[in-house]
Order: C-alpha cells, then sequence, then structure tokens
C-alpha cells in the first residue's frame, strides 16, 4: 500500500490520516468522512479487486470472492479507494 494513495469515494481527494483515539483514523478533507485506517486501507482495496475481477473469467472470480487472504469485500459504492485506479 505504500506506492498507493488512498482517496474518498466520493470526492476523489487524498485522505488525510489522522490520530483518532488509541489509534489512527483516515479522514476526507474535503467532506470530513472519517473511519479506521486499516477499514479504509481494507475498502479501497477491494475496490481495486473489482477492477482487476472485470477481465477475469467467473470460475477465476469466485477463487477471489472465496479467498480469505484476499481480503475481498465487495460493496455497491466504495467509500474508500485507491488514486488512480477505477472508474
Amino acid at each position: 500500500m505504500a506506492d498507493h494513495v488512498v482517496q474518498c469515494g466520493a470526492c476523489r481527494v487524498d485522505v488525510q490520516v489522522v490520530r483518532e483515539g488509541d489509534g489512527f483514523a483516515a479522514r476526507c478533507p474535503a467532506c470530513a468522512r472519517t473511519a479506521p485506517r486499516d477499514e479504509a486501507i481494507r475498502v479501497a482495496r477491494s475496490s481495486l479487486i473489482d477492477v482487476v475481477m472485470r477481465d477475469l473469467d467467473e470460475n477465476l472470480r469466485e477463487i477471489v470472492r472465496a479467498s480469505p487472504i484476499v481480503g475481498y469485500q465487495p460493496a455497491q459504492r466504495y467509500d474508500w479507494v485507491l488514486k488512480g485506479v477505477g472508474g
């Protein structure tokens, strides 16, 4: 993830990482949406996987969906995405 920047899915603005309680949160500077940092990263990864899966056949898609290692969590709308990916 070090090579990718997480963005707000609605605003497409790079998020800021801020201290929240005992941990860190991702925060959109435009709309102020926040989420735990790890959750934002996990959702952004799932949005990237959705983009990649568009080019896979159905058998490979099922393997990705079933793999706990991948951590794919499909959504109708992604609140957090990777900069420059998808659309």
